[in-house]
């Protein structure tokens, strides 16, 4: 269990951006009224780890920084992929001598008071994970919403401890708090984000699995919020086709790493079902944007499932 918090805590906020400006200055300018309600600012620090190297993101960094109540630092990760990213960002935070690490997406925008919120509750609970929560963009076009494709946690779903490997709802690295202590216990097994992961997703989910069966005791803190921000191109036809093929990959290859053969052959079964299923009804669902769109999403889903299942490869999503 990672240990309560105090006014001695060194804290890291770690946001990974790999060619987000538009997103990464918004996230920075929202940054500069965040509410640490009795949290020592000066050992709280914000890294960012640029995953695609670049002049403008290192310029709008050094230009955020002095308006920022607390520090910020500002490194580069040239190994493409999300778990290089990722991992860079714990062992720069750890060799700052972090405590705590928070992470948070480049392109989200928190509440002000969503760290504290995190730390609240892991200072009450002691847990090794702490998951905060989310609502959809404020954006989203209406046909988004009721296609059933997005969506924010439920709060029945998130004090639902036992779900598929454990896991509650809202556990993502877009909105969590980490323990050092199981940081570096997952860390002595292997990388704490596993490489099989860095261009298809899912090495978040995958980290929490391994961290969990190691003894990382986990907890929900419902008032954190973020606000997800998704790019327009998440909302065509060729976004949530590439989206849903994804997804379909990572599905394969969590059961692959963490599931049994039955798991994986039910896995397949439910695919081709929903598969055909969705493309019977695709005809009949061109008169609802967000009908066709969500059997459109299946499809996809369906076919990353059959595809890594037969071929074991994956889309590469995060390599651009």
């Amino acid at each position: 269990m990672t240990s309560i918090p105090t006014s001695e805590t060194r804290i890291a906020i770690c946001v990974c951006t790999h060619s987000r400006s538009y997103g990464l200055s918004l996230l920075l300018s929202n940054m500069r009224d965040i509410d640490l309600r009795g949290y020592d600012p000066s050992l709280v620090e914000l890294i960012i780890i640029d995953n695609s190297p670049n002049p403008k993101t290192h310029a709008i960094c050094t230009r955020a920084a002095p308006g920022l109540p607390i520090g910020l630092h500002y490194t580069e990760e040239r190994q493409a992929g999300i778990t290089h990213a990722r991992n860079r960002a714990v062992e720069c935070a750890l060799e700052r001598g972090a405590q705590l690490i928070a992470f948070i997406d480049d392109d989200d925008q928190p509440r002000p008071d969503w760290l504290v919120q995190l730390l609240d509750c892991q200072a009450d609970t002691g847990a090794d994970l702490v998951f905060g929560t989310w609502v959809l963009d404020a954006q989203m076009p209406q046909w988004a919403r009721d296609s059933g494709i997005f969506r924010s946690p439920t709060k029945s779903k998130q004090e639902k401890k036992g779900g598929r490997y454990g896991l509650p709802d809202c556990a993502s690295t877009c909105n969590m708090l980490v323990g050092r202590s199981i940081l570096e216990k997952v860390a002595a097994t292997g990388p704490v984000f596993c490489h099989a992961f860095r261009f298809s997703g899912g090495e978040d989910k995958d980290f929490f699995i391994r961290a969990h069966a190691l003894g990382a005791t986990l907890a929900s803190a419902e008032n954190s919020v973020i606000y997800r921000n998704h790019e327009p191109e998440r909302y065509t036809a060729r976004g949530l086709l590439r989206r849903g093929f994804k997804n379909g990959c990572s599905q394969v290859s969590m059961a692959r790493y963490h599931g049994d053969q039955s798991r994986r052959f039910k896995l397949v079964l439910s695919a081709l079902s929903k598969f055909f299923i969705s493309l019977l009804l695709l005809p009949f669902s061109i008169f609802s944007r967000g009908f066709f769109m969500h059997n459109l999403y299946r499809i996809a889903k369906a076919s990353g499932v059959v595809y890594t299942t037969v071929t074991g490869r994956s889309i590469s999503y995060y390599s651009h």
